[in-house]
């Protein structure tokens, strides 16, 4: 069953992982924020960065959803968290893909992927189009704040019509981030190609989840189908284990 509400696929509210909630307390309150801005549902991505400390496995994040998910219900705070990665882009992507020892996104196959921030995005390019071939259904992150697709996202367009799916930070359309972000954001809404917008939260005072203010402003920002479409119709078929594919939005947004 999908939540009623809004979903966030990906934030950093597990305690102790990386470098989002500190602890249960911050996890609790990031969650309060969350429901004041009318959040039913996260997927927790905690880092996944192979031969860093941000490096959990499976049974760490399950362990740690599970205490904040005691902690919520104790609370009576009403958000679902399910279990998810932000995986770095790195050489062994692929094998770490075909031997399940990476977390997908919630109930689904889908995962999502780090680019690095400022290098060559070749390698990158190249491995999504290996993946998309194999049939693995691939998100990549905040490409927004990635200094090569700032220049040229071409390539992202070309792919995401072969299966690519493509998250923006609200963050980055709240001028959270430089003017670049925010245009390229606005940019890559406007092509069509945007599935998901998330808000990468890290903590309960830095890099919040969206204030009811926020979502305000992002409400007159985008037209409300599409926004409807890329914040619950879609992070929510995330979360429904019936094998349905996402929506690919059409070209025209409606911005």
């Amino acid at each position: 069953m999908t939540p009623d509400g809004l979903v966030d696929i990906h934030c950093h509210i597990l305690p102790g992982i990386d470098d989002g909630a500190r602890d249960l307390d911050e996890s609790a309150a990031m969650a309060r924020l969350y429901v004041a801005a009318g959040f039913a549902a996260v997927v927790a991505t905690p880092h996944f960065i192979p031969g860093t400390a941000w490096s959990a496995d499976s049974r760490i994040i399950a362990e740690r959803l599970a205490a904040v998910q005691a902690r919520l219900d104790a609370e009576g705070i009403p958000l679902r968290v399910y279990a998810g990665m932000e995986i770095a882009f790195h050489k062994r992507l692929a094998d770490r893909l075909q031997a399940g020892s990476v977390l997908p996104l919630g109930l689904s196959a889908h995962f999502l992927i780090e680019p690095d921030f400022h290098g060559s995005q070749e390698d990158l390019l190249h491995a999504v189009r290996s993946l998309l071939d194999q049939g693995h259904r691939v998100i990549i992150a905040h490409v927004e704040r990635i200094t090569a697709f700032q220049r040229n996202y071409d390539p992202l367009l070309r792919l995401a019509k072969q299966g690519l799916e493509i998250q923006v930070n609200s963050g980055s359309l709240l001028d959270h981030f430089d003017q670049r972000c925010r245009k390229t954001a606005l940019e890559l809404l406007a092509n069509g190609c945007v599935h998901y917008l998330a808000s990468d939260a890290h903590g309960a005072r830095r890099r919040t989840p969206p204030s009811p203010e926020e979502r305000q402003r992002l409400a007159d920002l985008i037209n409300p189908e599409t926004l409807v479409r890329l914040w619950r119709t879609n992070p929510a078929r995330l979360l429904d284990p019936s094998p349905e594919s996402i929506h690919h939005p059409p070209v025209d947004n409606g911005l």
